[in-house]
């Protein structure tokens, strides 16, 4: 319509459709985190319109920029779960992306460490576990570690395909590809609420820069709103069929002289990797994150749990300089109650599709592009 004609040619300047109260869509992606623009420029190329709502400023701003940016191997995942499936393809496809699109990456490779006698039988699962999910480059053995006199362990594994890469870049690069295909980006609108009706999903939506609200109606609905997500599925799925659970990781720098060249990882915890030491693309090093449960969405960093953070580090790293380590930022990962897995979900409600993407957390950066590719092979279902 001439409505949406002029969304294309302003979609930069949103006080120019300050009339506009009501408006038709193909596609609608709620969140412009990694998994939404991903999803979003996946999908522009197969639907005539195709918008992306995003509260913040910019994209990616919230989950998707609070983590150790690494490209996981997707060794430590169930075989034959979607997170097994969607790291590994995804590692290879954001590899050839980077290289495409001359983003910088460091395919540095990452230790796993056995600070036990216990944990050694961990080692020997892990891999195991990455030779069944079609990973066959673990190793014992590699002598690199050996320049790393200040590190503790027993045994360690090699994963030679871990890396770290500048996120932030990628990110941009896929908000450019879906702009340059035709799609629209509402960024600094919130979504307010969303209804079933026969006909549509109608989406409420607050621009935030001229304070105004309006609606957008469509028949298919992609819910990548990470920590919202759960409660959005719930209502219009109408039952409480999901439940959130929020975790919260904390990163602190390190200042100092020790250096790395790889990424050192302790044996995995519960509910995550453990407490591990990256290295940034100017190899600077931090450590993260930590993992503990909140109850409700809060980015400050605990000085409480820092003692635990500490002891955790000295595993493996037994002598590490307390004083140089300083509070950089944290994340919270929305998983699910229950659930280990990706939940991504298709839902036929009245003829309209909704797709859920929940307990998007780590690898979640990783499978960005795979993700995207099932979502996009999902839809051709209907």
């Amino acid at each position: 319509s001439g409505l949406q004609i002029r969304l294309r040619r302003f979609d930069s300047d949103l006080s120019l459709y300050k009339y506009m109260e009501k408006f038709k869509t193909n596609c609608l992606v709620l969140g412009g985190g990694v998994a939404g623009i991903a999803v979003a420029a996946k999908l522009a190329s197969s639907f005539e319109d195709c918008i992306l709502v995003e509260q913040n400023k910019e994209l990616g701003l919230e989950t998707s920029s609070r983590n150790s940016e690494v490209i996981h191997a997707g060794i430590y995942y169930k075989k034959d779960s979607l997170k097994s499936k969607l790291c590994i393809e995804g590692k290879r496809l954001l590899y050839t992306y980077l290289k495409e699109r001359n983003i910088e990456f460091n395919n540095c490779g990452k230790f796993i460490l056995a600070s036990s006698k216990e944990e050694i039988e961990i080692l020997h699962q892990i891999k195991e576990n990455a030779y069944e999910c079609g990973i066959e480059d673990l190793e014992f053995g590699n002598d690199s570690i050996t320049e790393y006199t200040f590190l503790n362990y027993y045994d360690y594994l090699f994963s030679p395909s871990t890396g770290v890469f500048d996120s932030n870049s990628f990110i941009r690069s896929l908000e450019k590809d879906f702009l340059s295909i035709g799609g629209i980006i509402l960024k600094g609108n919130k979504f307010l609420r969303v209804s079933r009706q026969k006909d549509s999903f109608s989406v409420l939506v607050h621009d935030q820069n001229n304070n105004i609200e309006f609606e957008i109606q469509t028949k298919l609905l992609i819910n990548c709103l990470g920590l919202g997500a759960v409660a959005l599925s719930n209502s219009l799925i109408e039952e409480n069929k999901h439940k959130l659970k929020l975790l919260k990781g904390e990163y602190y720098s390190y200042s100092g002289k020790e250096r790395l060249s790889h990424l050192i990882y302790p044996i995995p915890k519960k509910y995550s990797l453990g407490t591990h030491a990256t290295i940034d693309l100017g190899y600077g090093i931090k450590f993260g994150p930590s993992a503990y449960e909140i109850d409700k969405e809060d980015y400050t960093i605990s000085s409480e749990q820092k003692p635990l953070f500490l002891e955790s580090i000295r595993s493996y790293w037994p002598d590490i300089d307390a004083n140089k380590l300083y509070p950089s930022y944290s994340g919270i990962r929305p998983l699910l109650e229950d659930e280990e897995d990706f939940v991504i979900e298709a839902t036929n409600l009245d003829n309209n599709i909704l797709i859920d993407v929940l307990g998007y957390s780590s690898p979640g950066l990783t499978s960005s592009l795979s993700t995207a590719e099932y979502i996009r092979d999902m839809l051709d279902k209907f």
